[in-house]
């Protein structure tokens, strides 16, 4: 087991390391997880917060975390929204991150292998999107709720194995245990991995005692079997924050539509660039997105190394099994906490990302460290062995400013990541904030040609356009970004619109109609298809829109009078006067002269007497 000395050491490297990001502000997804996100930036609104996804509308399907969003509202409360906050808790989890890797890597490695292993763990840059940007959060709680609950296990294992059947310790140590699994399973959706780690800790404390692996496991079974239970909870709430599927409603950019097996061939080269953020992390990107990274389901030479390169870890992992065990566990945990991120079984939002490497990577630190074990001693062992830390120290400490601010982001896109189409997504919208339209349409248009099916970016090039009055380009960009991506509301709801504006009429109806049968108690879908009917010469199917808008919000004047103005061009005089007349009743006295208006306006014969809007 490790010293204090060495976890003091370890420790205080680990702050030293990642302490410049504490001046880094809120950058990329930040701005939209956390800055522009008011259900975070209040504490009445933590109730709420357990059962809303973690990104807003615009990716209601993608992701339910909702201890990281507790946390992010806990942390705009503490330091009244500013971001220094925010990284400091990141760093501070970070920290506790790190001496949990001491902790675990002490049980497989020796005193000093186990050093090495958390020193390369903690400076290691592919860890610096996680630490350094505050959304890095949910790779962090994840992490730290995931071996923490590790290690308890293992400890409560321990117990039982020396007799103890019960007593205060073992249950300190079940409430550790579902505790940390608790926050593991509710930061991130890959911490569901959790319990199979468990069995293989049990495995791995029958072999260090001689004893049967069945044995091991049942001395807490019930614990193993209560942490599995938790999992399904937190299945079950995120299936009903966000719908059945587990991978939500966003497949990643190149393998929408695959098989699984066509998932494999598209990741199996992704194996190569993890291998290479593992040995040789000088080349890194905040996006790996096409095509800077091109997904291909076809077997060619890239899918061949990729396989050739897994075959080898595991065949090794099983060969050294006896002699550096260490190197077994380092990869087998690094395999099993790593599934959900390859997509292969199941497909997720991202295809690839230096933060899913945050936790799977404590698995590569106990390799490092097996490896550094078997190393043959000599002098120049531990200043060879300083001169690697210290090397990925320095490029952790020269990338963290990356995330400094979104003109250092911007800039270390374009310099990372040219060829990746988020890169020219990027420059386009600076462009657009910047009042540069041609420029802007320019470089969005591009990235939709590197990459034609991410719904994100035809919706903020539609919603440009028609900012600008360009309805035409507007209703094809938006009525495309709905088809790729039919949870967008939002993009239906703009492009009715913009198909309105535009003077088709019939078609924006059409489409507001196709898209009601989804979304069914959308409100400004409803109201906007409401218009779409009414301009398009079908009052009756406005109004019964019209109706349904006002028993979904019955306290809203405006829905009255939008619903009073349907009645009256259904002929409906009687409801017409009656919605009217309720809609000045809710109306505050500054708006009630319009309802007030047309409450006056009504006289008998077509369209009870008012004008067609």
């Amino acid at each position: 087991m490790a010293s204090g000395k060495a976890f003091a050491f370890v420790l205080a490297v680990t702050l030293a390391v990642s302490a410049a990001s504490l001046a880094n502000g809120f950058v990329y997804d930040d701005v939209q997880v956390i800055q522009r996100d008011q259900r975070v930036h209040r504490l009445d609104s933590l109730p709420a917060l357990l059962t809303a996804p973690f990104w807003g509308s615009d990716y209601r399907n993608t992701a339910y975390r909702p201890a990281t969003t507790l946390a992010f509202a806990l942390d705009w409360t503490a330091g009244g929204g500013r971001p220094v906050v925010f990284h400091a808790t990141n760093v501070a989890v970070n920290l506790v991150v790190v001496a949990l890797v001491l902790l675990l890597a002490s049980r497989v490695l020796t005193p000093a292998g186990s050093v090495v292993a958390a020193l390369w763990f903690a400076v290691h840059p592919v860890h610096v999107e996680a630490v350094a940007n505050g959304v890095g959060l949910a790779e962090l709680l994840a992490a730290a709720g995931y071996l923490g609950a590790l290690a308890a296990y293992l400890a409560d294992g321990a117990a039982a194995g020396a007799g103890a059947r019960g007593g205060p310790r073992r249950a300190w140590l079940t409430v550790a245990v579902l505790a940390a699994s608790a926050v593991a399973f509710f930061a991130k959706e890959n911490a569901i991995t959790l319990p199979a780690v468990l069995l293989l800790g049990d495995a791995w404390q029958a072999r260090r005692s001689g004893r049967p692996a069945g044995e091991a496991f049942g001395r807490h079974a019930l614990l193993w079997i209560a942490v599995v239970a938790l999992g399904l909870g937190y299945l079950a709430a995120r299936a009903h924050a966000l719908g059945p599927e587990f991978g939500g409603g966003a497949v990643a950019s190149g393998i929408e539509g695959e098989s699984l097996a066509g998932r494999a061939l598209v990741m199996a080269p992704a194996l190569l660039v993890w291998l290479r953020w593992m040995v040789w992390p000088l080349h890194l990107s905040a996006d790996y997105l096409p095509d800077m990274f091109v997904p291909s389901a076809r077997f060619g030479l890239a899918q061949v190394a990729g396989v050739l390169a897994l075959a080898l870890i595991a065949l090794a992992a099983w060969k050294l099994r006896r002699r550096l065990p260490g190197v077994t566990v380092g990869v087998v945990f690094g395999l099993v906490t790593a599934s959900l991120a390859t997509n292969v079984v199941i497909p997720t939002g991202v295809l690839l990302a230096e933060r899913l490497a945050y936790l799977p990577s404590v698995g590569a630190a106990i390799v490092a460290g097996a490896l550094w074990e078997a190393v043959p001693r000599g002098r120049w062992t531990w200043p060879a062995t300083a001169a690697i830390l210290a090397l990925l120290a320095a490029r952790t400490i020269a990338r963290i400013p990356v995330w400094r601010d979104g003109d250092r982001f911007l800039a270390a896109m374009v310099r990372d990541a040219p060829r990746s189409y988020r890169t020219h997504w990027a420059l386009g919208a600076e462009a657009f904030r910047h009042g540069r339209r041609a420029d802007g349409e320019r470089e969005m248009l591009t990235a939709i040609r590197i990459y034609p099916s991410d719904p994100a970016v035809l919706q903020e090039l539609g919603e440009q356009y028609l900012e600008a009055g360009l309805f035409a380009p507007a209703s094809r960009f938006l009525l495309a970004a709905y088809q790729v991506d039919t949870t967008r509301s939002d993009a239906a709801v703009r492009a009715v619109f913009a198909l309105l504006k535009g003077g088709h009429p019939d078609t924006a109806a059409r489409v507001g109609a196709a898209a009601l049968t989804r979304f069914p108690e959308a409100v400004p879908l409803l109201v906007v298809t409401e218009q779409a009917f009414l301009a398009s010469g079908q009052p009756r199917l406005a109004l019964a829109l019209a109706r349904r808008a006002v028993y979904l919000v019955p306290g809203g004047w405006g829905y009255q009078q939008l619903a009073g103005t349907a009645a009256a061009a259904a002929g409906r005089c009687d409801e017409a006067r009656d919605r009217l007349g309720r809609a000045a009743a809710l109306a505050s006295p500054a708006d009630t002269a319009g309802p007030r208006a047309l409450l006056a306006g009504l006289r008998p014969g077509p369209r009870c007497g008012l004008e067609a809007p």
